[in-house]
């Protein structure tokens, strides 16, 4: 195993300064390698540097500083001149692989919007907001297939813990803003006489159907498409609500009159479970939810990260009791709020 490179936090003064201005290195690195599909070349058989460049028609010079740099990265290992994946490389970087990232590791979709970082501060607003409907169908089903793998894990561990604190059989669930189901379809695998409706954009619940169909659930599924900022439920049906990394996208007075239409749709007892980056009280940390506040800010017209006072300050005042946390070893723990 190699040695891991230093971060910008393990360094001090002009070298740290110099490691985070390099650090757009590492995500291009990334890309090309997905583009050239090196991973899935590798996979195939091809193990020289002369190898790799023939099959993805790349000059040898530069496909061997590549791959030197993948295996200082630890995504390939490299012995007596020959280039093997790694485990996480085999697993999610190959093209092919049922859990395969690279749709959305080699957009330059994120890549071009903080291009233009600076300007979108003193402007305050992006420049293409991802929250207008026509963007958000284009650009969600391609990142939701890559966020169902990276949230499998902790949605599953969600489940667990919903299961495992007094949750009902029948389980009547609604899944808001649902993308893959990714969090749903957990509870559904863990509850089978669950029944759940997914609500999100016509476009995006297309790609919902082939989630729930691969998992051979779909019959367990509704599909209610709308806009999760002007849509009324159904009053008094459900016993679990779900927003998976959803209210980051949305400005303090949609999330909540969310919360409130949420309270109303759930049946005594019932709960609403958030999935999302949560800071500290003080934004000081944790690094990831804060530099993700930034991200909304390059792709949305409100959105935000909020830190758990915030969250609960909200979700009190939309009427809910009981507001809890449970660790899914994720970013940020789940916020669990059950209406009296």
């Amino acid at each position: 195993m190699n040695a891991p490179t230093p971060g910008p936090q393990q360094l001090s003064g002009p070298q740290r300064l110099q490691q985070m201005h390099f650090s757009f290195a590492t995500e291009r690195v990334l890309a090309a390698s997905v583009r050239l599909d090196v991973f899935s070349h590798i996979a195939s058989g091809k193990h020289s540097v002369a190898e790799i460049a023939a099959a993805a028609s790349s000059s040898e010079r530069g496909t061997r500083m590549l791959l030197d740099a993948l295996a200082a990265f630890d995504l390939l290992a490299k012995e007596d001149g020959r280039y093997d994946l790694t485990p996480d490389a085999a697993r999610y970087l190959v093209r092919g692989s049922p859990e395969f990232l690279g749709a959305f590791l080699e957009s330059d979709t994120l890549w071009e919007a903080w291009g233009h970082l600076a300007d979108i501060i003193r402007e305050g607003k992006p420049q293409r907001s991802f929250s207008q409907q026509e963007v958000a169908e284009d650009f969600f089903p391609v990142l939701i297939r890559s966020l169902h793998i990276t949230n499998s894990a902790p949605a599953a561990r969600l489940a667990e813990q919903i299961a495992a604190t007094g949750a009902k059989p029948g389980l009547r669930v609604l899944d808001i803003g649902c993308g893959s189901a990714v969090w749903s379809i957990a509870i559904a695998k863990a509850h089978p006489a669950a029944h759940v409706t997914a609500f999100d954009y016509p476009k995006v619940l297309e790609t919902t159907r082939e989630f729930t169909k691969r998992e051979n659930i779909a019959d367990r599924y509704d599909y209610l498409a709308g806009d999760l900022r002007v849509a009324e439920f159904p009053q008094g049906r459900y016993d679990l609500a779900i927003l998976g990394n959803i209210v980051h996208g949305e400005g303090e007075p949609v999330a909540r009159d969310l919360f409130q239409r949420i309270h109303r749709a759930l049946a005594p007892g019932g709960r609403l479970a958030i999935l999302d980056m949560i800071p500290n009280d003080e934004r000081t940390g944790p690094l990831f939810p804060l530099l993700f506040a930034l991200n909304m800010l390059v792709g949305t017209d409100d959105g935000d990260t909020y830190t758990m006072a915030e969250y609960r300050d909200w979700l009190t005042g939309a009427g809910f009791e009981r507001i809890e946390t449970l660790d899914i070893a994720s970013h940020s723990p789940a916020i669990v709020a059950t209406k009296a």
